[in-house]
Parts: structure tokens; C-alpha cells; sequence
């Protein structure tokens, strides 16, 4: 009897410093819902907090319709969301997973026409798009996409999409379209924003903002996840002029003090 009180004791003290390790562990843990967009300037900003706070960062980077999604149906889980439209923050909010109270605007973004480095390809105007020097135009899945949402909203108002329409193909992600355009023939196209036009590609167009919704992205915490302190320093942090200035090299557009 004693031998065996005396493991049960054994296995109740394991199973105590594993519970404190657990927790310990999760408090130096941290995860991000992050739109596609801003994916590689945010693991540079969680990257040098976490230097700084001794905290690891996990980044979920997908489009921000399917992370939203995602943590309403309970199949991602997130300390914090970055949206890049209010839609998709709005769809959380209903859902009772983010307070309104909580949603920051952090920075912009401007879409661009953008094609294959060296492709020798010259389109004055936007409406050169219904040319037939044009024959496929790479967009973003405007059903999940905000790229490809404002990429729609430009070409309905200057009334291009019946006549883009049957050049359009869909990415279900930015970085998807970047790398897939990057191969792309000389009639290929792609309008994605300025901050995802890689080294493998350039600018051709730049897009009146005029044509579109403002381009902004919206944060938050997720669910109780606002009364963590690590997380309000996260937040706090992404917003900092140290935090800031990366996003301003990388070409995102910083809202006015």
C-alpha cells in the first residue's frame, strides 16, 4: 500500500510541474493570423520582439478571408488577427470573436499592374488591359482575398471586369500570385499590392486609389486573448515607431499622427 501511495504521490508531482510547465510555456508563446500581405514585414517586426521579450512567435500566414474562417470554425487558433480589409474583421466581430472596441488600422497599401521582370511588355494606360496585347490577368480571389476584392471594385468602376472577365484567372493568395506571375509569358499580367511585388517582378500601372475602397488593415486580439499581457505588448509593440519603420520600408503606407 505504501509503495503505491507513494507512486500515485510520484505521478501527481510530475503531473503538477508538467501543468506549471504548460502554462509557463504558453505565456512565452505567442500566435499570429496574419494576412498574406504583411506577412513578411510582420515576422521581421515579431521577429526583433521577440529578441527583445524573449517570446515565441508562431505566424499562420494565409489569405484573410480563409484565416477568418479558420478561427471562427475553431480549425486555426490565434492570439491576434491582421486583416487586410474591414470585411473580414467585421465577419470576427459578428461571431463574437473580436471586440470592435479593440480593431486598429496600423497601415495602407496601394495596388499595382505588375508582370515578369523582363518582360518586354508596355501598357500606357489601364485600360490596356482589354487590349489584345493582354491575354491572362492574374487577380486575387475576391471571395477571400482582399486583393483581388479591390482589384474588382477598380475594374467594375472603370468598367473593365465584363471585358477583363475572360482573361481573369484567380490566386487564393498573394504570394501564390507573385511567384506564379514571376513564370509567367509575356501577355501575363498580374494587379496585386505594391508591398508583394517581388525582385522577380515590376511595376507597370499603378492603380487610382480612387477606383477602390481604401486599402487598410485592421488588428486585434482574439477572444479573451485581450486581457493577456504579453498580447496587449505584442500590439502595442507592431504599433511602435521602431515597428513602424519596417513597414514603411517595406512599402506599406503608415497612417498620418
Amino acid at each position: 500500500m505504501k509503495y503505491t501511495l507513494s507512486r500515485i504521490a510520484i505521478h501527481l508531482f510530475y503531473m503538477i510541474v508538467l501543468l506549471i510547465s504548460a502554462a509557463s510555456g504558453h505565456a512565452s508563446e505567442l500566435t499570429l493570423a496574419v494576412a498574406n500581405s504583411t506577412c513578411n514585414a510582420i515576422k521581421q517586426v515579431g521577429d526583433q520582439y521577440s529578441r527583445q521579450y524573449d517570446v515565441d512567435i508562431t505566424y499562420i500566414c494565409k489569405s484573410s478571408g480563409r484565416l477568418a474562417k479558420g478561427l471562427r470554425g475553431k480549425a486555426i487558433d490565434a492570439d491576434i488577427y491582421i486583416s487586410a480589409n474591414q470585411s473580414w474583421m467585421d465577419y470576427l466581430v459578428n461571431a463574437g470573436l473580436v471586440s470592435p472596441k479593440e480593431i486598429t488600422r496600423p497601415w495602407g497599401n496601394s495596388l499595382v499592374v505588375s508582370t515578369r521582370i523582363d518582360n518586354p511588355l508596355v501598357l500606357h494606360d489601364w485600360d490596356s488591359l482589354a487590349s489584345d496585347k493582354v491575354k491572362t490577368i492574374l487577380i486575387g480571389d475576391p471571395g477571400t482575398a482582399p486583393f483581388g476584392r479591390y482589384t474588382k471594385e477598380a475594374l467594375q468602376a472603370t468598367e473593365l471586369w465584363k471585358l477583363a472577365l475572360p482573361k481573369i484567372e484567380t490566386k487564393k493568395h498573394i504570394t501564390l500570385l507573385a511567384d506564379t506571375l514571376a513564370e509567367s509569358d509575356d501577355n501575363t499580367v498580374g494587379i496585386l499590392f505594391v508591398t508583394n511585388v517581388t525582385n522577380r517582378l515590376k511595376v507597370i500601372y499603378s492603380i487610382d486609389t480612387s477606383w477602390h475602397s481604401p486599402i487598410l488593415y485592421y488588428m486585434a486580439p482574439i477572444g479573451n486573448r485581450v486581457s493577456d499581457s504579453q498580447v496587449r505588448s505584442l500590439l502595442e509593440y507592431i504599433q511602435s515607431p521602431d515597428a513602424q519603420a519596417i513597414f514603411k520600408a517595406e512599402g506599406f503606407e503608415l497612417p498620418p499622427h
